[in-house]
């Protein structure tokens, strides 16, 4: 095996390892949410899905910084140079999904149980949520094309 070729292997290990962090996140902040569906007016349970959710939007942006820009994928486009537009998609996807991630944070922080409704956020996450898992495969691919 070529340096070029460990250097991608160790890009994907890396990138592996990160997104296992991402998907645990996940999965907490689901458990989380099904929490505050299943007792709504503790206020306990509302304030550790807000830890959870402000601590997650950390972890996801920390991820995406070591994923664009100059880390992982950048890498890997560099070593093809062909897939710079794939990687520049990635990096608009990975901004909508922030935004989209603060709109939710904001979303359960203004919660009024007179005027809204904790399944309208809940629907919110999980289609955040499944569009993460959506764009972590697609970093993978673009991890995949750059080992063909």
């Amino acid at each position: 095996m070529d340096s070029t070729h460990r250097h991608v292997n160790g890009l994907r290990m890396c990138l592996n390892h990160s997104q296992s962090g991402i998907e645990a996140s996940l999965q907490e902040l689901e458990a989380n949410f099904r929490a505050w569906m299943e007792h709504p007016h503790q206020r306990t349970t509302w304030s550790k899905l807000m830890e959870h959710l402000v601590n997650f939007r950390w972890i996801l942006d920390q991820h995406f910084t070591r994923v664009a820009g100059e880390g992982y994928l950048e890498n890997v486009a560099a070593l093809r140079p062909g897939m710079y537009r794939d990687l520049r998609e990635i990096e608009c996807w990975q901004c909508r999904l922030i935004d989209d991630l603060d709109l939710l944070i904001h979303h359960v922080q203004t919660y009024d149980p007179q005027r809204d409704e904790i399944a309208d956020m809940v629907e919110e996450f999980q289609r955040l949520h499944s569009e993460i898992l959506d764009e972590e495969n697609q970093e993978r691919l673009l991890v995949e094309k750059g080992l063909a």
